[in-house]
């Protein structure tokens, strides 16, 4: 469905931010939908990312795994181009956990790990949540796996010693 042509994206995007922090998830993914043929990757590029991780976790959140997979790998393309490593690793580790969720376990601690190693060299300050959801994950599978599972992806020795050093979080 088109927006009129009097509708911003600007004040669709307020709108999704408004539901959003209303606790109307359903509202809130809604609202970025219709804001996101607005946001052309030409032109509103940081902000379409933004909408699309929004989305991506919205849609995590209303049960339509099919969907936030989707907007997760548009996103990942996206931030990747734009150099933006935060949104990029974000986007790495959350796709991971729902990977992890659906039952492909290495791979999606893979991910997490590989998210979390990109958050780190950036210096974003989800860095040490993600720390923390990585080692939570880890005891949903067992620990020769997990170990595994980081050392395929990474080669850091300090996040290796910060994941495999400690129990849960």
């Amino acid at each position: 469905m088109k927006p009129p042509a009097d509708v911003t994206p600007e004040a669709l995007l307020a709108a999704a931010n408004e539901h959003q922090n209303a606790g109307d998830s359903a509202a809130a993914l809604a609202a970025y939908e219709r804001a996101l043929p607005l946001l052309t990757p030409a032109e509103h590029a940081p902000a379409r990312g933004r909408a699309l991780f929004q989305m991506a976790q919205l849609a995590r959140m209303e049960g339509q795994i099919p969907r936030a997979f989707a907007l997760y790998d548009e996103l990942l393309p996206l931030a990747e181009k734009l150099g933006d490593h935060r949104a990029h690793g974000l986007g790495v580790a959350m796709r991971g956990q729902l990977e992890f969720m659906q039952g492909d376990k290495p791979a999606g601690i893979q991910a997490m790990v590989r998210g979390l190693e990109e958050l780190r060299r950036c210096g974003a300050t989800e860095a040490e949540h993600l720390t923390c959801h990585t080692r939570f994950f880890s005891r949903r599978l067992p620990r020769a796996e997990f170990e595994s599972s980081v050392q395929a992806a990474t080669t850091d020795p300090e996040l290796r010693r910060l994941l495999l050093a400690a129990e849960g979080c």
